[in-house]
């Protein structure tokens, strides 16, 4: 089975566009957008704060889909969230859904392609970005940052703001969720928007790590045959390694570039349960 997995877009339609021309050459049986697939809202228009995703998944995103699975001959469209992405957001995927046009990959309902197994994770640690729906605490006992954020409120149809302390005080951790994720039938693959943490995917300029403790934990203790990760756009950069082994898992951060898509190429032989093939590319004008 030969996966396309891709990250960090944010609703750039030249990245679209390259990466639809990747999956018509490539003929994947599956393509995986890894989080942060949508534009960011303007935060100086607060009563636009989270609409604008919400119209982005339901035209340029969805013709996109529809164009992809015409054109590649695809199986199936795998998608998670990332920490710059509105619950309105959720909402307009959850009807391309119903649609049969993506899968939403979650922790809960693993999804099966002929043998394979699929689990996704959506949450990162904190950041100093202004979007928290997909933001909790690392670990229990971890500071929360000085800076609180918004969420989308769905029944008021807006997005609200809280403080850090009253935000993060009411949300489990990652280590919490980690610690109820059961590892579906082998072969499987682990999609989470944070890369591991002291890893050579999570690496920033600044010569910091910004990858999860709690992935990084549940990775070695539930040992995915393939992890697939976004979140640090510059981690390949920074190290010159797109892709770490933890354990018996092979993890990869393809990153990402303003200039160019950055996208892998992972082939699993399903019934050996073996990665038999592995490339990085970079797409651009």
């Amino acid at each position: 089975m030969r996966l396309l997995y891709t990250s960090d877009l944010h609703g750039s339609m030249s990245h679209y566009g390259w990466l639809l021309g990747v999956a018509c050459s490539k003929k994947p049986d599956v393509v995986i957008l890894g989080g942060d697939m949508h534009p960011d809202d303007n935060v100086t228009v607060p009563d636009q704060l989270g609409h604008g995703q919400a119209a982005f998944v339901r035209g340029p995103f969805r013709n996109w889909v529809q164009e992809l699975r015409q054109k590649s001959g695809c199986r199936e469209v795998l998608v998670i969230f990332g920490n710059h992405d509105w619950g309105s957001s959720v909402i307009a995927m959850e009807e391309l859904a119903k649609e049969g046009l993506v899968k939403i990959l979650t922790p809960a309902s693993p999804v099966a392609i002929e043998g394979l197994n699929f689990v996704g994770y959506s949450f990162t640690p904190p950041t100093p970005w202004f979007v928290k729906e997909f933001e909790q605490l690392d670990r229990k006992g971890d500071a929360p940052p000085l800076i609180g954020g918004a969420v989308w409120h769905p029944r008021h149809h807006r997005a609200v703001q809280h403080s850090s302390k009253v935000f993060f005080d009411g949300r489990k951790t990652i280590e919490e969720d980690m610690a109820a994720l059961q590892a579906p039938a082998d072969p499987w693959v682990f999609v989470a928007h944070a890369p591991p943490f002291q890893s050579k995917l999570d690496q920033s300029f600044s010569g910091n790590s910004y990858g999860s403790k709690s992935i990084r934990g549940a990775i070695e203790r539930l040992s995915p045959l393939l992890s697939l990760h976004g979140h640090i756009h510059e981690s390949p950069r920074v190290t010159g390694e797109w892709k770490d082994q933890i354990g018996k898992s092979l993890c990869v951060n393809a990153g990402q570039m303003t200039k160019a898509l950055c996208h892998a190429i992972i082939e699993v032989d399903v019934a050996s349960k073996k990665i038999t093939h592995s490339e990085h590319g970079q797409e651009a004008s």
